[in-house]
């Protein structure tokens, strides 16, 4: 039996006491007065939207999925969807079906779990895709999608997301097969009107893609995607915590319509993040590193565009928490709970209560410097640095 104590993250609160857990389960959670209330327990961060992190990916070569998935435990993630780029359906589905047989070859406590694969496209607006690649974009119909998911009878190639633009001719048709097909709906890189993401969600869209990004703008008497999802609590929706894609004063907008309950803090990484590279290529283009955002010219325009991030959900909550802009209960909450319950899983993870993983962050200090990281009850194995968790 092993136990760490300080301030526990139960229920949205932090409170003192100590989390006892054997054989990779939390086996008690009990109130400590005495323990330090400088070090914070949390649950390990649960990441819906990420491409890629510390010089890996999903579906690049080397390390690829393995890398990908060490890096972002050493930075606090301990569970995430890796997010594929648009592809043409066929060269998709062969993409994932490559990336879930590598998921499952993962070794246990190594890194990062994949809890599914997260396909942002094909089937968006091609006047609200942002800086995904075009020449991937599919008009929405059955063929394509099974050219995605393959056979019938088998797993779907692990996709458990799939953002999609709802108002797009055959949308409507393919939300009801991913539904049937338990794929997560998420509504984004869409122009859609509130009347045609409501009937979407009527039909089981359960997500919104990273909110307010490649989507409509908010508007008093014109009613898009955005304005639907602050208003909708059916939706949990992404929420990039960078400061740099979502300004304060609409993050706090859409706390105080959502809650904690309806915000998913996401980071939307590309695999040059957290890999010292202030420049480096992804999906077809030369990106930029800048105040923890990515950066490319904009194809049509030259302009520059945002095109992901680079910051991680435990350098987002810090960002947000040392600005103000939201309080550490709620951030860490919108980065662990609130993704867990997105995919069902908040028995398992993102919890600390008993019977979930031991998948733990001892966090120290107001500057939420990561001491330790712990994968059901183990601690994550050095990496190629030689250490075991990344600081601030």
């Amino acid at each position: 039996m092993s136990e760490r104590r300080g301030r526990l993250l139960v229920d949205g609160a932090l409170v003192r006491g100590r989390v006892s857990f054997e054989d990779g389960r939390i086996t008690a959670l009990e109130p400590d007065p005495e323990a330090p209330a400088d070090v914070c327990i949390v649950p390990g961060l649960v990441d819906l939207h990420v491409h890629g992190y510390g010089g890996h990916g999903p579906s690049s070569v080397g390390d690829g999925l393995a890398g990908m998935a060490h890096a972002l435990a050493r930075a606090g993630t301990t569970a995430f969807q890796p997010t594929l780029f648009p592809e043409a359906p066929a060269a998709l589905g062969r993409t994932a079906a490559e990336v879930w047989k590598a998921a499952g070859a993962l070794e246990e406590g190594a890194g990062a779990r994949v809890v599914g694969l997260h396909l942002e496209g094909p089937f968006v607006n091609p006047r609200s895709a942002g800086a995904l690649p075009r020449d991937g974009l599919a008009d929405p119909s059955p063929y394509a999608l099974s050219a995605i998911l393959g056979a019938a009878t088998g797993d779907g190639h692990g996709i458990r997301t799939m953002t999609l633009a709802p108002e797009l001719e055959g949308a409507p048709l393919l939300v009801e097969e991913l539904v049937r097909s338990n794929v997560r709906v998420s509504l984004g890189h869409s122009l859609a009107t509130a009347a045609e993401a409501r009937a979407a969600a009527r039909q089981g869209a359960l997500g919104a893609t990273h909110l307010y990004n490649a989507m409509g703008p908010v508007h008093h008497r014109k009613a898009g995607l955005a304005s639907f999802v602050l208003s909708e609590d059916g939706l949990i929706a992404e929420l990039i915590g960078d400061l740099v894609h979502v300004g304060p004063e609409a993050i706090r907008l859409a706390l105080r319509a959502r809650g904690t309950e309806g915000l998913a803090l996401v980071s939307d990484a590309l695999p040059g993040a957290g890999s010292g590279c202030d420049v480096f290529h992804s999906h077809g283009f030369e990106c930029r590193v800048a105040d923890g955002a990515i950066w490319i010219d904009d194809p049509e325009t030259g302009e520059p565009r945002l095109t992901g991030a680079a910051t991680t959900q435990l350098e987002a909550i810090r960002r947000l928490t040392g600005r103000g802009v939201v309080g550490l209960e709620e951030a860490l909450t919108m980065a662990t709970a609130t993704p867990a319950r997105a995919l069902g899983l908040e028995q398992e993870l993102g919890h600390l209560r008993v019977g979930a993983r031991a998948d733990l962050l001892v966090l120290h200090g107001p500057d939420l410097i990561l001491g330790e990281v712990l994968l059901g009850g183990q601690p994550l194995p050095p990496g190629p640095s030689g250490s075991a968790a990344s600081g601030r």
